[in-house]
């Protein structure tokens, strides 16, 4: 559940009630697990809310809390197979924060109760799918309040966690109940953290395989830390000259870490730390100030500052630093797009990583988010108030979905932790309506990216898609911390390929349509449907920088025909006077009549010359 989306529905549930969409008078109330759009995949009842574990890494599995008593019953659902999975040793507190996937395979730690002040730690593995203790050659506390819950590794194979071990005790530098220790549970060995006389706690585990960054120094998680280490497994490198470091972000392969580095007198630096030769370097100087920095794309060689004002993008393996906007900069969580705002208003341009190209970006209007896997920037028109648009990078083109409700506004998360607003697939992404104000104005919708439709409104809250598939978690509160759970498949029933496609005299994407004085050119453009279903053509006109223009150029005019089985057609022709027009540009789509599915959008540059 992403940051927007737990704001609000937090705020809903401290409010007089629920916004719920309204049901079709016709067909009278909606059933108690139809949640608008799409069919259910599982309806799991009533839940903790804020507390489920939620979907595994590769959305194959999710795991909730259910209240039994006073106690919850940790359960989980196969997704794929669309049943539940038996658990034993799964009655615990309702409380989330001791529940954990590993970030990269399907292995879930909890939990249990033992003697006063310790616990057990078992864990789940999907595959062979059994239930087993862990660190059973130690003691794991019980976590007291402010200390960290224990923490299984990316890959599953080690769990660090506060403890004490007879066979492998912790090192005298260690207090007594803040011992950290880790367990590889390929050869069922605790080992502790700290080594000779300097105390480590563990800091986070990478997103990938086993590294982790520590905190070295103090005697407990409220000290302040006096160093840093990094490490794999169960052993952390301890530098000569430790400073304290703060994790910005990993690399999404887990190879390297980017933070801020404390070197005391108000002389920190962001640096990147990388696991594979051990180096820890800084973000070069010549850059100007780096507030803090996160990695681009899915590797670790790309890393981009964010400065006082802007950005500048390091390349590490080539050493060069580039100011890559003035402004505010998205960058596609896949690469090798980076859309950065403009000087002007509303004014966004695009660079291609890969290939070091840029261009204004047909995308005018304030912030938004990117799809999981980078296809599509889904974001508001100017003023923040007009129609939700999706821009594709891959064609530079702007999709809209029309203007919202009357006396309401679109609303959508900003920044790259609004990721999980949209699904794994980029064909499904989250929309809010609310007030001019910013305050809810009724449920939310799904649009769909690949039909350039709205889907809904849904019938509870979203809060979160799976990391693998579309798969979308939906509550419904029950009170301030309690859900009616659902996982939603937001594919429309019967999934009917109703986008309408254009015909092959169509000139493609990009195309130019030029004429001189006393001349003309021909352009026809045409669509249909699969289905037979009428579709209509929309033409918009603007300048190259994404700026809308009401009127035609001079000498531009089209003659529309409907055909056969609800077909159109334009035939087009541009003749520029003398007294013309100066180079415009043309943005098409088509949108079925009956379903609203709309084409993709191509766009022509027409000039006269």
């Amino acid at each position: 559940m992403t940051r927007w989306w737990r704001w609000t529905v937090a705020l809903l549930l401290c409010g007089a009630g629920v916004l719920l969409g309204p049901a079709p008078a016709a067909t009278g109330a909606p059933a108690a697990d139809d949640p608008g759009l799409g069919s259910v995949v599982a309806d799991l009842g009533t839940v903790v809310a804020y507390a489920a574990p939620g979907f595994s890494p590769d959305g194959a599995y999710h795991a909730s809390l259910v209240p039994a008593g006073d106690r919850c019953d940790l359960r989980v659902f196969d997704v794929r197979a669309r049943k539940p999975v038996g658990l034993t040793h799964a009655h615990v507190l309702c409380d989330a924060t001791g529940i954990r996937w590993a970030a990269d395979t399907d292995t879930l730690v909890w939990l249990v109760d033992a003697a006063p002040g310790l616990v057990i730690a078992y864990a789940w593995d999907a595959d062979p799918g059994q239930v087993r203790v862990q660190a059973a050659d130690a003691e794991v506390f019980a976590p007291a309040s402010g200390y960290p819950r224990p923490q299984v590794s990316a890959d599953g194979r080690f769990l660090a966690f506060i403890g004490r071990s007879d066979t492998h005790p912790a090192p005298a530098v260690d207090p007594s109940r803040n011992a950290w220790f880790v367990w590889d549970r390929s050869t069922g060995v605790s080992l502790p953290l700290s080594a000779g006389d300097v105390h480590v706690e563990l800091g986070q585990w990478a997103p990938k395989g086993h590294a982790f960054f520590a905190g070295t120094g103090g005697r407990t998680p409220f000290d302040l830390r006096t160093g840093a280490c990094f490490g794999s497994g169960a052993a952390c490198r301890l530098p000569a000259d430790p400073h304290p470091f703060f994790a910005d972000g990993w690399s999404v392969d887990g190879t390297a870490v980017v933070g801020e580095i404390v070197l005391g007198g108000g002389d920190n630096v962001i640096a990147v730390h990388d696991f594979g030769d051990g180096s820890t370097t800084p973000f070069p100087t010549r850059a100007g100030r780096v507030d803090y920095a996160l990695f681009v794309g899915t590797g670790a060689d790309r890393v981009l500052g964010y400065l006082r004002e802007g950005t500048a993008l390091w390349t590490r393996t080539r050493g060069t630093v580039v100011r890559s906007s003035v402004g505010v900069a998205y960058d596609s969580p896949t690469g090798p797009y980076l859309l950065t705002g403009e000087p002007v208003r509303d004014a966004f341009r695009y660079v291609n990583l890969d290939t070091g190209a840029s261009a204004p970006a047909t995308y005018r209007g304030t912030g938004g988010y990117w799809t999981m896997d980078g296809s599509s920037f889904l974001g508001l028109g100017p003023g923040g108030c007009s129609s939700l648009r999706q821009w594709s990078p891959a064609t530079n083109t702007v999709s809209l979905f029309g203007p919202p409700p009357p006396r309401s506004c679109y609303s959508v998360p900003t920044g790259p932790s609004s990721r999980s607003s949209s699904s794994a697939s980029g064909r499904f992404a989250v929309v809010s309506v609310v007030t001019a104000g910013g305050a809810s104005a009724g449920s939310p919708y799904v649009a769909d990216l690949r039909r350039h439709v709205l889907s809904g409104p849904l019938r509870g809250y979203p809060l979160g898609f799976a990391p693998a598939g579309d798969v979308l978690e939906v509550g419904r509160p029950l009170g301030f911390d309690r859900y009616h759970l659902l996982l939603v498949d937001p594919r429309p029933v019967p999934d009917v390929d109703d986008k309408p496609r254009w015909s092959p005299a169509t000139p493609a994407n990009g195309a130019r349509v030029e004429a001189a004085v006393g001349e003309q050119s021909h352009v026809q453009l045409g669509a249909s449907d699969l289905q037979g279903t009428p579709v209509n053509l929309y033409l918009r006109w603007r300048d190259a920088d994404g700026v809308p223009i009401a009127s035609a150029p001079k000498g531009w005019s089209c003659e529309r025909k409907r055909l056969a089985a609800g077909a159109t057609v334009a035939d087009c022709t541009f003749a520029p006077p003398r007294d013309f027009t100066a180079v415009r540009y043309l943005d098409v789509s088509v949108k079925n009549v009956a379903t609203g599915a709309q084409s993709d959008t191509r766009s022509y540059r027409v000039r006269t010359g």
